[in-house]
């Protein structure tokens, strides 16, 4: 019997792998690339929109300065899915996740399972009862890895914290603690799309890098890379509507070269903007069009539905929502005050605030904002 693989996907195929396979991003690759040949190990901060490469760039970085030993003393871990990582299955152990097939766990179901473990037999030997909870459960998967000894001589481990931005305040606080007591063994790398609410005191211990939004030239140099590569035919037109809808993100452009390629026809502007039309701008569009027209109900119900059904982030929400407001015939100052309001809400969301009750507030402040100018 033969059995077909899912086409792999070019955001992931043509991931760059070395330094000189990244396209863009030259400031901060030398950057990263100097500390690498040098053999300088600081704790990272790399901060920029997302879809520029500051993941893959953490590999190579850590790939470069531990080599033979990368896999040994290498972690990546990503914040926002250890903070939605239920109690329930931290609680399943080794031995039952064994018996599954290897498609159904992963490599954080054993390692959660692990740390479950030890917070709870940290909680028992200071006397206290009961089970982690999550904050607990990521405090714990961080200091895990970072208090164990690294593999080889005069080697140190590096630690990559992805989507680091999900860390709350009291967290943040646990982390620089963190990085203090095992910074001998164990060097941070913190991946966030901004600086924006995160502890001066941990900025101060990172060698800040910052990666910007993709160039036009970026994305038509990487594009035209992979359409030859694929045989892809794309007119200009067509090139030029992935550019404007992949603001700035390489990941998102060649996700929609895909999706256009499958059609099998040349990629034309129409073509592009029928596959780009996703649930979330959709959604957005279709919320934004209810709250105002005042149907307050109809608009949080939309809400609802990006947040729970779409599983997309509050972050990605009040993102595009931004967008939508900037593409409506509004007048300019009604701009501005919603823009404004925007900012506010997405700092409050930053503090660690409830996002939906935020959000929600959000629709009605743009409803009340449109009738009063």
């Amino acid at each position: 019997m033969v059995y077909s693989l899912e086409p792999v996907l070019w955001s992931i195929k043509y991931q760059p792998t070395t330094w000189d396979e990244f396209i863009g991003q030259e400031t901060a690759i030398n950057q990263l690339r100097s500390l690498a040949e040098s053999k300088t190990v600081p704790h990272l901060l790399l901060y920029g929109p997302s879809g520029t490469g500051k993941t893959l760039a953490a590999y190579a970085y850590a790939r470069h300065v531990l080599e033979s030993e990368f896999t040994s003393n290498f972690k990546w871990l990503n914040i926002r899915d250890l903070r939605s990582f239920t109690i329930s299955a931290a609680k399943r152990k080794i031995q039952a996740l064994a018996k599954l097939d290897r498609a159904a766990r992963s490599e954080l179901d054993e390692y959660m399972s692990v740390v479950y473990r030890e917070a709870k037999a940290e909680l028992k030997a200071k006397g206290m009862t009961g089970i982690p909870n999550r904050s607990q459960l990521l405090h714990q998967a961080v200091k895990m890895f970072a208090s164990t000894a690294a593999v080889g001589s005069d080697m140190v481990k590096i630690l990559v914290l992805d989507e680091a931005d999900a860390f709350d305040n009291n967290m943040l606080q646990a982390l620089r603690r963190t990085m203090e007591i095992y910074s001998d063994t164990c060097r941070f790398v913190l991946v966030t799309p901004s600086l924006a609410g995160w502890n001066p005191a941990i900025i101060s211990r990172c060698i800040t890098v910052h990666f910007k939004a993709a160039t036009p030239e970026d994305i038509t140099q990487l594009l035209s890379m992979v359409s030859e590569k694929e045989s892809v035919d794309i007119d200009m037109h067509g090139l030029n509507a992935i550019i404007r809808e992949s603001n700035g993100s390489m990941r998102r452009a060649l996700n929609l070269l895909q999706m256009c390629a499958a059609s099998g026809k040349t990629i034309t502007e129409d073509i592009v903007y029928a596959f780009a039309d996703t649930p979330l701008t959709s959604g957005v569009r279709s919320m934004i069009s209810q709250a105002l027209d005042n149907k307050y109900l109809k608009a949080r119900k939309a809400l609802r539905n990006l947040l729970t059904m779409e599983q997309y982030t509050p972050q990605e929400v009040i993102a595009q929502v931004q967008r939508e407001i900037a593409k409506r015939p509004l007048e300019p100052h009604t701009v501005r005050h919603i823009i404004d309001r925007i900012a506010e809400i997405d700092y409050r969301m930053i503090q660690g605030k409830n996002p939906h009750i935020h959000l929600t507030a959000l629709l009605a402040s743009i409803a009340n904002m449109v009738d009063t100018t």
